[in-house]
């Protein structure tokens, strides 16, 4: 990079990396630089270089990287200093702010489901609020088709956010980034951090269509979820009953279609056995 970084001092650790705040030499500017922990261990390495290479991407909604260099010792990157993340505002939205955060949220993981990239461990501390006061989404594991590994030794997730199936083994996927969000924004809206096991439902108290968000998308069942387009359109106004009403109604549509195909192609092959013969 053509500018340099001065007055680098601690921030804050993270689960495989550390933070520092510093100030560019070109404009005063600060920035947050992430320096690599325990880089000898190569699927840290991976997941690090990984991360890079989403971010690098540039995905509406998602923190925006200034530079980086992944040869360093140790490997680092760099991103503008924001005004903090969203875990200090946890129990103090209004109604208006807790919508605005499922949209913006569900918005930028619309972007990165559509390349086939899912996030993997959404959670209010990794969740930045820029200086205008939206949102970036930061440090995304990434497994999914858009990546070319998936590294078993960090599948992602964090405890109380990550679905249960993911806590279980599975892979990161579309339905456990919506398992993700519903559990950001039960936090958000009640105060309690989620736990493993726990039933995700705000209670009565809460504005109905967040519960309906939060509850939709901690179903135990990841089939039963909703997808990050379905969040908008329940933010729209729409009702998750409905919606899944008409899920139910185009799977049986696709199913008979399926059914017939391979029956109409039995019959032609019993009819092209009769010419034959």
């Amino acid at each position: 990079m053509s500018w340099d970084i001065v007055n680098i001092r601690p921030l804050q650790s993270g689960s495989y990396g550390d933070l520092f705040v510093g100030q560019r030499t070109d404009t005063g500017e600060q920035v947050v630089i992430k320096r690599l922990r325990d880089g000898h261990l190569p699927h840290v390495r991976k997941t690090f270089a990984r991360e890079v290479g989403i971010l690098s991407r540039k995905f509406p909604g998602l923190v925006q990287l200034l530079a980086w260099d992944l040869n360093a010792n140790p490997p680092y990157y760099v991103m503008p200093c924001l005004g903090g993340s969203l875990k200090a505002h946890v129990g103090r939205l209004t109604l208006d702010q807790l919508r605005t955060v499922a949209r913006e949220l569900a918005t930028a993981m619309v972007n990165l489901h559509g390349q086939s990239i899912f996030h993997g461990d959404i959670k209010p501390d990794n969740i930045l609020v820029s200086w205008d006061g939206h949102l970036q989404v930061a440090d995304p594991l990434g497994n999914g088709l858009g990546c070319t590994v998936l590294f078993s030794e960090n599948r992602g997730g964090t405890p109380g956010y990550w679905a249960p199936e993911v806590r279980n083994g599975a892979p990161i996927h579309p339905a456990g980034d919506a398992y993700s969000l519903g559990a950001t924004l039960y936090e958000l809206s009640t105060g309690q951090k989620p736990q493993d096991g726990q039933s995700l439902d705000p209670g009565p108290w809460a504005d109905a269509k967040i519960r309906e968000i939060i509850t939709a998308c901690c179903n135990n069942d990841p089939g039963l979820r909703p997808t990050m387009k379905d969040i908008l359109g329940l933010l729209d106004g729409q009702r998750w009953e409905d919606m899944r009403t008409q899920r139910r109604q185009r799977q049986e549509l696709v199913g008979a279609c399926v059914l017939g195909g391979v029956v109409i192609a039995a019959i032609l092959a019993l009819t092209k056995g009769r010419d034959k013969a």
